[in-house]
């Protein structure tokens, strides 16, 4: 079997996602490490592949405001996540229609109910 490309949206809900749980735990991160400032992502981060636009805040001094940071660092990041997830599968899809897919395996296990033993009269 051969992978020939991947759909995008559910793969970039994924890393949306993943982002979006690691952006909720940036400002309580940046309040105990005693960061300057809170820089927040918009774009594509890819290892070796940096195309986004930082945002710079100041850190939270009040409850609400470090809950409302809380709530847009996980917006920008699963922003992020979500264009990032996008350009990985428009990568992935392009390269793989090129070389003729990716060979790959796929191992599937039955699942077998439970019945309960046929009782003996």
């Amino acid at each position: 079997m051969r992978i020939m490309s991947v759909r995008l949206v559910p793969f970039a809900n994924v890393l949306a996602i993943i982002y979006g749980v690691i952006g909720l735990t940036m400002v309580p991160t940046l309040l105990l490490t005693g960061a300057k400032e809170m820089i927040l992502p918009l774009g594509i981060l890819a290892p070796l592949f940096h195309l986004n636009l930082n945002l710079h805040f100041a850190l939270p001094s009040h409850f609400l405001t470090g809950v409302l940071s809380a709530a847009a660092a996980s917006a920008c990041y699963a922003l992020t996540g979500w264009s990032t997830g996008a350009a990985a599968v428009l990568a992935f899809n392009f390269v793989t229609r090129r070389i003729g897919g990716v060979e790959a395996c796929v191992i599937t296990r039955e699942l077998v109910a439970a019945l309960p033993p046929a009782s003996v009269s």
